[in-house]
């Protein structure tokens, strides 16, 4: 990197650490720290909402699995759209109508206070691991285009993103948000038109240098093997479909990290307007890192690198980050560490508010709002050096995209089935959830791990069917001591009368 680009990067962090101190003085007590005084209007909250899934992950992973395999990973674009109708039809106003600030509350209301507490702390032990992916990944790249040492890019991340977190709560978290957004998607797009730029027929030729090496199997050359419904193919059709539509069910629907920005909205209308702002800005983002994996190509081919399979992906996204004009470079890599510190600083709060809610207020509801907030920030910083630790060990874990479907995608299915066990199941009860979540989410940490030849989508879908199981099972088997939940604790018994009190008010 030149001059150029070190200033853009260093700027681009005082940028974020002063967004953090402008929101430093309204917070007052823990309402405020976690969710914004409830303020939060539809923009800030869509862009949020997609920077927080948008990571580096997507980033490098998303370019680099088009650039080795070819266009199948865009089969999941439609379940954004699909996935958009149980979540703002139900899930939001279900939610939205008990104030919560844990998603975990609802989960005590419906069962007991331990089953709250072990959903709590599941998405915790989740967090955790999936901050350190997500911080890993960008700074690993961000080494090979840099030639900084991977541990000092490592720990520069985890201190700037838990440092603006702890001073500006969620305010400084969203608003810095909308900011990595526009550094994230500039510095793609940017990168897109110039690889374009230095192709023979621009665009048109980048594209046609893709096709000709397959980058646009399975459309074409068309691919019968996506259309199998052998478990074993690597991705196929229904199980992009199937796997995508549960992992992203957890994700929009039982995860504090995207609940709490629900929470944050001003009201009901802004919340949902702000999640479609989330999907359609997805879908355009994943459109354009498909560009990027076009990109990379072409780049290769003009810079006489080695042929695809033979070197990791991220050995080409660096390359051709360090062959771009100074200037650029440092837009992309602080578009990186925007990815980064997008994932670490929603994480760290999120869990934070899981644990001062579901944990501290609720075994200590006699403290006042000032301990609360200094207890609140300790969390912060606290969760914020351990997912820093946590992601120096994350390079054993395999590669990255297998990293975000088989074990961050997979182990929020337990979560998701006690929730949709909780909205949907009258015979569903504290002590058979109980059991039948911790067994599954023990049996899902082994599937993710241990199994080997699944389809990689399939991961969540099959995690979420035996956590549904156990817990269903278990539920029946302790039916006879359970008392049955009120109508408004359901959320099929509460949408229906609602949508009768709508009607016959009409």
């Amino acid at each position: 990197m030149q001059t150029l680009d070190y200033a853009i990067f260093l700027f681009y962090i005082l940028l974020a650490l002063g967004i953090g101190a402008r929101f430093a003085r309204r917070q007052h007590r823990g309402g405020d720290f976690f969710l914004a005084g409830r303020s939060m209007h539809w923009f800030p909250i869509g862009l949020s909402i997609l920077v927080t899934s948008f990571s580096a992950i997507n980033y490098t992973a998303f370019s680099g699995e088009i650039l080795t395999n070819g266009l199948y990973v865009i089969l999941s674009l439609p379940i954004f759209v699909l996935v958009a109708l149980p979540i703002t039809r139900l899930f939001m106003p279900f939610f939205h109508r008990m104030g919560l600030t844990s998603a975990y509350e609802y989960l005590e209301r419906r069962f007991d206070v331990r089953v709250r507490s072990l959903a709590s702390g599941l998405f915790i032990l989740w967090r955790l691991l999936w901050m350190a992916v997500l911080i890993y990944v960008p700074c690993k790249v961000l080494a090979l285009a840099t030639g900084i040492d991977l541990l000092h890019l490592i720990l520069l991340a985890g201190l700037v993103a838990t440092a603006y977190t702890l001073i500006g709560g969620m305010q400084a978290v969203m608003w810095t948000d909308v900011l990595q957004f526009f550094v994230l998607i500039g510095g793609l797009l940017l990168g897109v038109t110039i690889a374009a730029l230095q192709t023979p027929d621009g665009l048109i030729g980048m594209l046609r240098l893709g096709v000709d090496a397959g980058l646009a199997r399975p459309f074409y050359p068309f691919d019968p093997q996506v259309l199998s419904f052998d478990p074993h193919v690597r991705i196929s059709l229904w199980s992009c479909w199937l796997g995508t539509f549960v992992a992203f069910l957890a994700r929009y629907g039982a995860d504090q990290v995207v609940l709490q920005r629900y929470f944050t909205a001003r009201s009901l209308q802004q919340a949902q307007k702000g999640f479609r702002l989330n999907y359609l800005s997805a879908i355009f983002a994943l459109l354009a890192l498909a560009l990027l994996g076009f990109a990379l190509h072409a780049h290769a081919l003009r810079a006489n690198l080695p042929a695809r399979g033979t070197m990791p992906p991220v050995f080409f996204f660096a390359d051709f980050v360090r062959s771009l004009p100074a200037g650029v470079t440092g837009l992309i890599v602080a578009g990186l560490f925007a990815a980064t510190m997008s994932s670490l600083d929603s994480g760290v709060n999120s869990c934070s508010a899981a644990l001062i809610t579901d944990f501290y207020q609720r075994f200590t509801p006699s403290s006042t709002a000032d301990r609360e907030l200094r207890w609140s920030r300790l969390a912060t910083l606290v969760f914020g050096i351990i997912a820093t630790l946590a992601a120096t060990q994350v390079g054993r874990l395999g590669s990255i995209f297998t990293i975000a479907n088989r074990f961050i995608n997979g182990l929020g299915s337990p979560l998701l089935a006690i929730f949709l066990l909780g909205m949907f199941s009258r015979r569903a009860n504290a002590r058979g959830v109980l059991i039948g979540g911790l067994l599954g989410a023990v049996a899902s940490a082994w599937i993710s791990f241990a199994v080997r030849d699944l389809a990689l989508h399939y991961y969540a879908a099959v995690n979420l069917a035996v956590a549904i199981c156990l817990c269903y099972l278990f539920s029946l088997v302790e039916n006879r001591f359970a008392s049955p939940p009120k109508p408004d604790q359901l959320a099929w018994t509460w949408s229906a009368r609602r949508s009768s009190e709508e009607t016959s008010g009409k």
